[in-house]
Formats: structure tokens, sequence, C-alpha cells
């Protein structure tokens, strides 16, 4: 196999180891009332969300007249004027704020706690999937926080002009999921300031999910890559590696003083899929809202994806598109099988966190304190 090939080959394979969603949750919708948004702590929304054209929408029972301030810093600190209001019910679209730059909108009730929201997606040209993993409710009413924890693909590839941007996330520790073949062939370019954390999940791995790329051809092209996933997203779960790369990294973001972390693999969707569906569950978001952001990297990967089937296909021995899409996407049921992997070997999610990624009850309460924003209601 020429170099080239070779190349090629190892973009789409660790690719394969790794529907728009809007930043909002959809769990628990009952209206509260206005005694309930008045509690101390409570925010009231049941849904809000921003589009990449500054669209704010949001839905908050009993909470009277919403003002919304935009601001650069996660916590829109600056709330003398603000750009827009309405009903308990509403919607606004933003214009006008300076270009280049991530904005944070704080919704502010008449009564209840505000709410912090931005677009979920980066939209960086070089790093697709590239997101933020907050802006979901949890199903007793609270909301994972924005601007602590983002998820997204190979960092090896980014532009100088977005490497300026991911700067602007103010990153403290980037993780690195991926093999030492992965790193050593596409190493991460990492933003000045961030700690560079190595976490190889798939370590422990004697077949394709550990790098093995002739074993991974052979699967693909025989139109098995749906089963080579699945099989991988039970091994997330199984591997001795698996569980201390997850283990490290919760840990890690859950640690006093933590500061915005992203953890990434190739394509953002498998290996860093994974990490966000254990880290959204344990915080209490909904499993369908999980199986949802989980989906999501097949809109944010849709371009780079018909980019490398159009490459591909112009191989002297092209592999077929039908074989080639389930190993560049993913499907419900590859996370399933990570979750009935789960319930096989522990019974529940519970002690798969506390026993399969030894996370005791001070380390998930540091985790639901850091990253959860108002009370239980």
């Amino acid at each position: 196999m020429r170099n080239d090939d070779h190349r090629m080959w190892r973009a789409v394979l660790t690719a394969s180891l790794v529907l728009a969603l809007p930043a909002c949750a959809t769990a628990d919708q009952r209206p509260i009332a206005g005694a309930v948004a008045e509690q101390p702590g409570v925010i009231p929304f049941t849904s809000a969300n921003v589009s990449a054209d500054g669209t704010i929408n949001w839905s908050a029972p009993g909470a009277g007249r919403v003002r919304v301030y935009a601001g650069t810093d996660a916590a829109v600190s600056d709330r003398t004027t603000p750009v827009g209001q309405g009903d308990a019910t509403g919607s606004i679209r933003v214009s006008g704020l300076a270009p280049g730059k991530r904005w944070f909108f704080a919704l502010v009730p008449d009564r209840g706690a505000p709410l912090v929201i931005a677009d979920r997606g980066l939209h960086l040209k070089t790093v697709p999937n590239l997101r933020d993993v907050g802006g979901y409710r949890t199903t007793d009413g609270r909301w994972v926080k924005m601007g602590l924890i983002y998820r997204s693909d190979q960092l090896d590839r980014l532009s100088d002009s977005d490497l300026g941007s991911m700067g602007d996330l103010g990153l403290v520790l980037v993780a690195d999921l991926r093999t030492a073949s992965e790193r050593s062939h596409e190493p991460d370019r990492v933003p000045a300031g961030a700690e560079h954390l190595v976490l190889d999940v798939a370590a422990d791995s004697k077949g394709s999910l550990g790098g093995d790329m002739r074993q991974a051809i052979a699967a693909i092209a025989a139109g098995k890559g749906a089963e080579m996933l699945t099989e991988a997203n039970r091994d997330f779960v199984s591997l001795n590696s698996a569980r201390s790369a997850y283990h490290t990294l919760l840990s890690r973001i859950g640690a006093e003083g933590a500061g915005p972390t992203l953890y990434h693999c190739t394509s953002g969707k498998d290996r860093t899929g994974w990490a966000s569906a254990v880290i959204l569950t344990l915080l209490g978001v909904p499993r369908e809202t999980v199986m949802a952001d989980y989906l999501a990297s097949n809109d944010y990967l849709r371009a780079k994806n018909e980019a490398t089937i159009a490459m591909l296909g112009r191989l002297p021995t092209p592999i077929a598109r039908e074989n080639l899409e389930p190993a560049l996407t993913v499907r419900a049921a590859y996370i399933e099988a990570a979750f009935a992997e789960v319930d096989k070997r522990y019974g529940s999610f519970d002690r798969y966190v506390r026993e399969g990624l030894g996370l005791d009850d001070a380390a998930i309460d540091r985790l639901r304190t850091t990253l959860l924003a108002g009370v239980p209601q």
C-alpha cells in the first residue's frame, strides 16, 4: 500500500472509531406554577435554545416577562442593557453583535433564577464536530452549564484562525482519547495555556479499536462496519483502559478549581460520544436527550464525511458508499450496545459509574455541583 493510500485509510478508519440539535432539553415539559418558579434557585425554563442565526427561543411557564442579555463570558456578567425581551414563552432574533466571537445569552425572568445559554455549535471549519456539551435540562429541572465542557473531532487539522477561536474558550485541559498510532500520525494542535492529557481509551484493545488498520479495512470492505462499531461501543464499557480513561476524564472535570475542558478522539463521535453520554446521564439528562446529542454528530460531520466518501471513490479499488457510511456515522444501535453492556456487567448505570469507573459519592457530587445550574424542583 502506498504511503498516500495508507494515510487516507488511516483517516477513514480512525474516524470510524470514533439532525441538527437545538441547545435545549425537552424532558419533563410540564408547566411550572408561579409559586414553584419563585422558589429560590429554581430555573423556570422548560426549554431554551439559540440557533446559529441568533434566534433565541424559550419557554418558562409562570415566570412573567423575560429579559435577554448578551455577553462573551459564560456568566454574561454585564447585564446593564438587554438585547431583547419577551413573555414567559417567547422568541427574539439578536443581530448586530460583534462577529468572530462566541456569544452567551442570559435569560432573566421576573420570577425564578436566570439561565445562560448559547449556540451549542462552534462552527469552526477545520474542527466541525466541536460543540458545547452543556445547555440541556435534567429530569429534576436543573440545567447543564454551558462554557465548561466541550467535545470535538481531531485537532491536528486546526487552521491558525480556528486555533485562535479555540483559544478564546479559555480551555485549561484538552483530553486526547486516541491511540498512540493516531497521536503519532496526527498530533494535536492545542491552544496556548491548555494542558494536553493523553487518555487512550483503546490501549487494551487487540482489534480494530486499537488501531489494527488492516483488520478494520477488511471489515468495512466486507460490509461489517456497523458490526465493528457495535463491538467497539461494548469495549468502551468493558476494556480496563477505557474505564481508566473515562475515570480520569470525569475526575479531572469535577476536580476542585477545574476550568473549561475539551475531550476528543478522531471524528468526535464514538469514544467521545460515549464520554458525553456518560457525563450527561450522570448529571440526570434524560436518555432521549442523550441519544439526540449522540446522533447530532451525523449532522455536524455531514460535509466532512461526504468529502471523505468522494475522495475514496477515486481510489483504484474503492469501497462502496453503503459500506463506508456505517463506519463514518453513528447509529442509535451503536450506543445502545454500550448501555446494554453496562446493564449486563453492572446491572445499572449507577453501579457502572461507582464500580466500573470508580467514582465515589464525593466525586459524583463534585461533578454535579460543578456542571449543573439551579436547584432540583
